[in-house]
């Protein structure tokens, strides 16, 4: 049949109401319809199922429908812009501060979603995506725990074109044999990424477009998590100790650092390790590149408006507000208009040596001790992420104005770990005698929960993996409206997205699971015609470009 038009009303008839009156009967979520070229026929598609009507095509949704379903139509969500008019004091430059979380979102997630926030959302969440697309795990390749795109090339090969920001920076962690399960180790012998994988990236907006559009120059820093199976999260050694990284807190009566703010062991040594024989700059710790960066940038757009927000996936979730607690407790969001003299240590009364050798020589900020609210505003948007630290992290995040929304799914297992048992949910008489035990965890800021069952185009699984898939947890942010209201997307995003590393999606939407990959699985042809893996540029130039911005300064 010639089809002149194609329309799809799985909005209008979800799945979930579909009843057929045969129960062998194939449903979709998708209700098509196709005139012939005289515009005389029309067949409704449901399904795998096609039936040629001859009346009007209104007539052929609601009849077939209501009679052959026994569903009655049900009014399509409004629009985003029926929902949020678009007033002038509706546009994102002039309320982003709203939208990274001044006000902790109020009014924002109550369903149906602020549109402005569920778009950003998931474009933070895209900025993580981008991790797991570019990574190399293919320990078949001389290359394999590295990126396989430049710094400049990046967005670009992962499909996130006219982004407006450019990667300034890409960090390592050093591999540990305590997280073996993080790391992805190259067969070859003469791999240059045995001692450490690539474990995400800093980015910084540069297009004076997209600057006008935000209303202010972000820093943004996407934390990749882990590529492997999600029992990662069984294998971590599951207690606290303490965080260690409040390097401004000496504490000269008991001549320590405070210990009360205590984070996740696990988290925390793939955050701080790293090879002190270790020649290559890349295998500094990740925190150290990472706080160097943020150094630079800041310095760089001094006397700019800039916001700084961290985003990740599972474990790179955690590694988010980790390293957004790291920003924030160092000073490192702090605007740079004045530096004091003399070293860290002198100013803190720390003994010389005593602190990380990062903070030895990094000049500080002059409001080291002001409100944080005049500072400028770290913002986490994680998805799927893990409870990282004890009451006291949350508090001090609290009290550093860190602003963290968690994107979580109800039939995800990782956000609930670790501290199963003993965690923010538990009764207060509890808390008061096993607080200081080292497994009771507490999330930090607000969360935004969706669930797989309320998308149609999702099959029904037990499979832990699908439903803790970033791509899924997009695709329900774009159409997920509350529990009760039907499944509709926002913007438009490709459902197809979700098989990208699964085989989430209904049969019948004819996607194949897992169809992300390398064209020929990056191999070319060579001048002589053999297929060889081509030579792929080191990517961390960057490390001079840092080290010789701070000789100048």
């Amino acid at each position: 049949m010639a089809s002149t038009q194609l329309r799809n009303y799985s909005s209008c008839f979800p799945m979930s109401s579909f009843k057929p009156a045969r129960p062998s009967m194939v449903v979709a979520s998708a209700v098509r319809f196709a005139p012939n070229k005289n515009n005389e026929d029309v067949s409704l598609v449901i399904g795998s199922k096609t039936k040629k009507v001859d009346v009007s095509v209104e007539k052929v949704l609601v009849k077939e429908l209501e009679q052959a379903y026994k569903v009655s139509p049900i009014k399509t969500p409004p629009a985003a812009e029926e929902l949020h008019p678009p007033a002038e004091e509706k546009k994102l430059s002039q309320r982003w501060r709203e939208i990274q979380g001044a006000n902790d979102w109020e009014g924002l997630l109550e369903h149906p979603i602020d549109p402005c926030l569920r778009a950003e959302i998931i474009r933070y969440g895209e900025f993580a995506q981008a991790c797991y697309d570019a990574f190399d795990m293919n320990t078949g390749s001389k290359y394999c725990g590295s990126s396989k795109y430049s710094k400049k090339e990046l967005f670009d090969r992962v499909d996130l074109p006219g982004r407006g920001y450019e990667v300034t920076k890409f960090l390592y962690a050093t591999a540990d044999p305590e997280i073996p399960f993080f790391f992805k180790n190259s067969e070859a012998s003469d791999s240059p990424n045995r001692d450490s994988n690539w474990i995400g990236y800093v980015a910084v907006a540069t297009c004076e477009k997209e600057i006008a559009r935000l209303g202010r120059r972000d820093i943004v820093v996407a934390w990749r998590g882990t590529v492997t199976s999600i029992e990662w999260s069984e294998n971590f050694k599951d207690f606290l100790t303490p965080a260690g990284l409040d390097q401004r807190h000496w504490d000269k009566n008991k001549c320590s650092f405070l210990d009360g703010v205590k984070v996740e062991n696990g988290f925390l040594h793939l955050y701080t390790s790293k090879k002190k024989s270790a020649k290559k700059k890349k295998n500094r710790s990740a925190r150290e590149q990472l706080l160097w960066e943020i150094h630079r940038l800041v310095g760089l757009y001094k006397g700019e408006q800039l916001s700084i927000t961290v985003t990740g996936h599972s474990l790179g979730g955690a590694l988010a507000l980790l390293s957004a607690y790291d920003i924030a407790e160092s000073g490192m969001d702090e605007p740079l208009t004045s530096v004091v003299s003399g070293s860290y240590c002198e100013q803190h009364g720390a003994p010389t040596g005593t602190m990380d050798p990062i903070f030895e020589s990094l000049p500080r900020p002059h409001n080291i001790d002001d409100d944080p609210t005049n500072n400028i505003p770290v913002t986490v948007f994680s998805f799927a992420a893990p409870r990282v630290g004890n009451d006291a992290f949350r508090d001090r995040c609290d009290s550093l104005g860190i602003k963290v929304l968690r994107v979580v799914n109800e039939k995800d297992l990782v956000p609930k770990t670790p501290g199963i048992f003993f965690n923010e949910k538990s009764f207060a008489f509890i808390r008061a005698v096993i607080d200081k035990l080292p497994w009771t965890y507490s999330h930090v800021g607000q969360q935004l929960q969706v669930c797989s069952t309320h998308s149609p185009l999702l099959q029904h699984t037990m499979n832990p993996s699908w439903h803790h898939n970033l791509e899924a947890h997009l695709h329900l942010l774009d159409g997920y409206h509350g529990p009760d209201k039907p499944f509709s997307s926002m913007t438009q995003r490709d459902p197809a997205l979700v098989n990208k590393a699964a085989d989430f999606l209904i049969e019948e939407m004819g996607i194949p699971g897992f169809w992300w990959q390398e064209m020929h699985k990056g191999l070319v042809k060579d001048l002589s015609g053999r297929w060889v893996q081509p030579h792929r540029e080191p990517h961390d130039g960057d490390d001079e470009d840092c080290c010789k911005y701070h000789r100048r300064h």
